[in-house]
């Protein structure tokens, strides 16, 4: 597979290295398994108002600090650590804990581990005051005052920054923070271009065309909600029907923006197609009480939705937080079909459960309503306006996936004390007033300043156990699926080589992309595929077009049949607005990503119009072009028809008032200039114009859309049996034997391989230079070059090109979001 054997060994070194700088959620191990260990054994003697020997364990420095005998642990190294010794201790009067059973051999490994990691502690986690309850009600914050055209987060940040010692005056280049954003939002790599100008408005832009390209927006964010909702495609409970897939609910979803309290409203009170998350797993065999559907309802509501954990509370009194036995049973009573029997640790107590909210401030359900009405009741009092912890639950979320640590942590602990509670609070009330749409949130936090501060890793992010400090965001890794992506698309053809056209029809892998077509497409179930489109201007000076320079272009064509599906895609350099029969469809102002839109209903029989007006802007003199297809289908199995942008199209440099207007008359219009195909340069987005890849029935192959391979799994796409808020990112040898002898990157490697030697690079330093700038956005050093063209052959051979290729996927450049 790999012919350099030094090369794989240096590289492997440097990966091993690299993705350990990606570290894990803050503090989950700790929240998970040894915070409810340490209270449940420990608690009684060492927590709260006890400190026997002198040794407390309400807040880590106690911990540290140790009793009467000295410090209790030292962080890294639980071989030298009093708390191991003690607890594996073979006398009876030194053994900890002294009463009850030993502690078992995983709840010693557990310790160890953290200990070895440093024993991370969630920022204000105390023993003491871990029942904290967050407010309920939502609050906004006053702004600071000053420039009124700031980000709102960048004004809420300003005293904090200044407060802590941190300088907000450095930020990335244009070049990161347009990977940043890409990787971000639609969890692709950006074009193989130049970034374009470092401005507000060029920043606005790129972000604006992100998060108008639905398909992408949605094949990324699949990912994340597969995650929180548990929807698999396949695996436990699935075979007998003890399990419901909610992917095309979901993928509709996301693909129209649902507003987020909708969104919650759907899945708590379900319709068609999105009752899956509330049933749960029907599991096989003897099962605990607390694995009853009814339960895990409850637990993952709670969750997802309001940051807070009942899986203590699922079997006894939490020790985590404040939530009894008796009022994680109240709620799941309300999904329940008949009512629930307490069970206290799986043994039934001979007590029937009350049903109810959470938090019964905010309204009561009735207990003796239908089931159906039980649920539409929850629905209505989760979205209540009153219910400030929905709104700040996912502000939080996001500010996570952006920064890599979120405002509140654990992101599962809503009722820990904010880094910033004005900020939290601002940015959930900002929500609600637009309307919960996520996508607003994530412009407001993607356009920020702060979003544009140097990365850090976590060493630089603080020590553990120290209170955080926010400084910018945190390193990330790639998911599983953003690798895949990625590195499937080096060749820069659009495609892919791993869903082939007999997986299309619902069989295998194909159901979940028939549901990606349906969404995208309307009922009809297609969309554009290749293009015939080129990219047009005024005259043959396109390279050298005048910054401000506006070209105005029309084109009619007559329709027989009104389609039952049309979908149009353009793109412009710098910036376009189109019209169709002179009603606005589609405008952006980032050529790197093309937008699309649903047109079926706007086209009329017989004579037609497109009108854009497209506009070059920069300093001097620089590139400018347009280019469209507009694709019809007209029956289901039948080739659809195209309407793309050539030299036939008609363009004027002064045009009337009414010139989008079909009415209005094409006199002394000239015809325009054909700069290139799809890919002329220097834009070379061939691959990025694509409303769908045909490959997949007219949708892009996205990696969230398949089922979970070796490498996936390697990579840590997870089972998605429990609810997965945060991914773990450590380095694994699971991951080393994938990444370099795994099957999967052995196919990718191959056919991008084939696809970049077909592509006639004239000289190897051609071909490295391509795929440096597709994989990492940057020209290779003049070192790289040097040593990868010797590496590649001339002419350059399949294994040096495979070679070059697994090399860049193993650069921490690749691997991390910077």
């Amino acid at each position: 597979m790999y012919r350099n054997p030094d090369l794989l060994l240096a590289v492997a070194l440097v990966f091993c290295t690299a993705v350990a700088t990606a570290e894990d959620g803050p503090g989950s191990l700790f929240h998970d398994k040894v915070a409810p260990l340490l209270k449940k054994r420990c608690g009684k003697c060492h927590t709260g108002e006890k400190r026997k020997g002198g040794f407390s364990m309400n807040t880590r420095v106690n911990l540290l600090q140790g009793g009467e005998s000295g410090p209790a642990l030292e962080p890294g190294k639980s071989a030298k650590s009093a708390l191991i010794r003690r607890v594996l201790s073979g006398d009876p009067k030194k053994r900890m804990p002294l009463k009850g059973e030993r502690l078992g051999k995983d709840e010693v490994e557990a310790l160890r581990k953290w200990i070895d990691e440093g024993a991370p502690w969630p920022d204000g986690f105390s023993f003491d005051k871990s029942h904290r309850r967050a407010p309920l009600a939502p609050r906004e914050p006053v702004l600071p005052p000053g420039d009124a055209k700031l980000n709102p987060i960048d004004s809420l940040l300003a005293p904090y920054l200044k407060k802590h010692g941190v300088a907000a005056d450095r930020t990335v280049s244009p070049g990161v923070f347009r990977r940043r954003a890409y990787l971000d939002l639609i969890g692709l790599l950006p074009p193989a271009s130049t970034p374009g100008e470092d401005t507000a408005a060029r920043r606005e832009a790129i972000i604006d065309s992100l998060l108008a390209d639905n398909g992408r927006y949605t094949g990324h964010w699949l990912t994340y909600w597969n995650d929180m909702l548990r929807n698999a495609y396949k695996g436990t409970g699935f075979i007998d029907g003890g399990r419901g897939q909610i992917t095309e609910w979901l993928y509709r979803s996301l693909y129209e923006n649902l507003p987020y309290d909708r969104f919650v409203h759907q899945l708590i009170s379900p319709v068609p197609g999105s009752d899956g998350f509330i049933r749960g797993i029907k599991w096989r065999g003897v099962v605990n009480e607390r694995q009853r559907p009814e339960i895990q309802a409850a637990q993952n509501v709670a969750q997802v939705f309001l940051g807070t954990n009942l899986k203590c509370a699922s079997c006894h009194d939490s020790f985590v937080n404040h939530w009894k036995l008796k009022d994680s049973y109240a709620f799941a009573s309300v999904f329940a079909s008949n009512p629930l029997q307490l069970h206290r640790c799986d043994k039934p107590i001979g007590e029937t459960s009350k049903t109810g909210f959470l938090y019964p401030e905010l309204g009561e359900i009735d207990a003796k309503a239908p089931r159906k009405e039980r649920l539409k009741q929850l629905a209505d009092i989760l979205v209540l306006p009153e219910n400030g912890r929905l709104a700040r639950t996912i502000v939080n979320r996001l500010w996570a996936v952006a920064f890599g640590r979120g405002i509140v942590e654990p992101l599962d602990n809503m009722d820990m004390e904010p880094w910033s509670q004005d900020l939290l609070d601002w940015l959930a009330s900002d929500l609600r007033k637009n309307g919960y749409d996520l996508k607003h949130t994530l412009k407001l936090i993607t356009t920020s300043r702060a979003y544009r501060l140097p990365s850090l890793d976590e060493a630089g992010a603080g020590s553990p156990g120290s209170r955080f400090i926010f400084r910018g965001p945190l390193v990330k890794r790639l998911s599983a699926e953003q690798f895949i992506d990625a590195a499937w698309s080096l060749a820069g053809s659009g495609k892919r080589g791993d869903i082939q056209a007999g997986n299309r029809d619902g069989r295998g892998q194909g159901g979940q992309y028939k549901v990606a077509v349906k969404v995208q497409s309307g009922s009809g179930g297609k969309s554009p595929g290749g293009s015939k489109a080129e990219w047009i201007w005024s005259d043959n000076n396109a390279m050298n077009a005048p910054a401000g320079q506006a070209v105005y272009f029309r084109h009619s064509f007559d329709i027989d049949k009104l389609p039952a599906a049309a979908v149009v895609i353009a793109t412009g350099d710098n910036s376009f607005t189109l019209y169709l029969n002179g009603e606005k469809i589609l405008e952006s102002g980032e050529w790197t990503v093309p937008v699309s839109s649903n047109v079926e209903k706007k086209l009329r029989k017989g004579k037609n119009l497109l009108a854009a007006r497209a506009a070059n802007s920069g300093s001097g003199p620089n590139p400018a072009g347009f280019m469209l297809s507009l694709k019809g289908h007209d029956e289901k199995n039948a080739p659809p028809w195209e309407i793309a942008t050539s030299g036939a199209w008609l363009h004027s440099l002064d045009a009337g008032e009414d010139w989008h207007l079909p009415a209005a008359s094409s006199a002394g219009w000239k015809s325009s200039f054909r700069i290139g195909d799809l890919n002329a340069s220097p834009w070379a987005i061939g691959g990025h114009f694509q409303a769908g890849s045909p490959q997949a029935g007219g949708v892009e192959v996205r990696t969230s859309l398949t089922f979970a391979g070796p490498l996936q799994v390697a990579l840590g796409r997870p089972n998605r049996e429990q609810v997965v808020s945060r991914r773990d990112s450590v380095a694994t040898l699971l991951q080393a034997l994938e990444l370099t002898n795994g099957g999967t990157l052995n196919r990718i490697l191959e056919w991008n391989s084939e696809q970049l030697l077909s592509q006639g690079y004239k000289t190897p330093a051609k071909l490295v230079e391509a795929v440096y700038r597709r994989a990492l956005s940057r020209a290779p050093s003049r070192e790289e070059l040097a040593a990868f063209a010797r590496l590649l052959g001339t002419p350059p051979t399949p294994e040096g090109v495979q070679d070059l290729l697994w090399a860049v996927l193993m650069h921490p450049e690749f691997q991390l979001i910077y």
